[in-house]
């Protein structure tokens, strides 16, 4: 039987991701037309749709070299395509000042919530480092997940995955500690220790 040896692994690879920018670059004409013309219908300014298209084929090309092996080639490109678009509004879209009745006022005054958060510290040291940093960054210290994902250099939706997953894992310590009672809004009333 023969071994594979790390330089044939390499070289597979290498030779994947030529086989991947040729199957990009025959597709390229076939398929420029009616993507282009498909973003220029969603969009007001036809240099945009010229740079969204050519973000779609970078976006395709950065997923073929990892692996991706679409079954429909123009399908897939077109999905690229709406999701590029869909990022291009996201990033786009203006922001707004809250109303001054919905600005906060500073922090809550809830007694059972502050005593909870101070609660939340033993909780958030038993995380793994990784989620620990996150937690206590957001909860803690009232920082945003794109001020974190700047300050620790992580993508938005990587710091938006260690929150969830830091939450999850929060959740499941303090209820297996404790019994929570909220109103329908979320508003902690009253929390006690399990067995007290």
């Amino acid at each position: 039987m023969a071994e594979t040896t790390m330089s044939d692994t390499s070289q597979k690879q290498s030779d994947g991701r030529r086989t991947a920018s040729r199957e990009l670059a025959v597709a390229y004409p076939r398929f420029r037309e009616g993507l282009l013309a498909f973003l220029r219908s969603k969009l007001s300014e036809p240099a945009v749709a010229e740079d969204l298209l050519h973000e779609v084929f970078l976006k395709a090309l950065d997923a073929l070299d990892r692996g991706a092996r679409p079954g429909n080639l123009p399908a897939w490109l077109r999905t690229i395509a709406a999701n590029a678009l869909a990022d291009h509004y996201r990033r786009s879209r203006p922001t707004e000042a809250l109303p001054v009745d919905l600005a906060d006022d500073g922090p809550d005054h809830n007694q059972a919530e502050q005593e909870m958060a101070i609660c939340l510290i033993p909780f958030i040291n038993g995380l793994p480092p990784k989620y620990r940093k996150v937690m206590y960054a957001t909860i803690l210290e009232g920082k945003s997940g794109a001020q974190l994902s700047r300050e620790m250099d992580l993508t938005p939706s990587a710091i938006k995955s260690r929150m969830a997953r830091g939450r999850a894992m929060l959740r499941e310590a303090i209820l297996d500690c404790c019994h929570i009672e909220a109103s329908a809004s979320g508003e902690i009333l009253e929390y006690r220790r399990r067995g007290s």
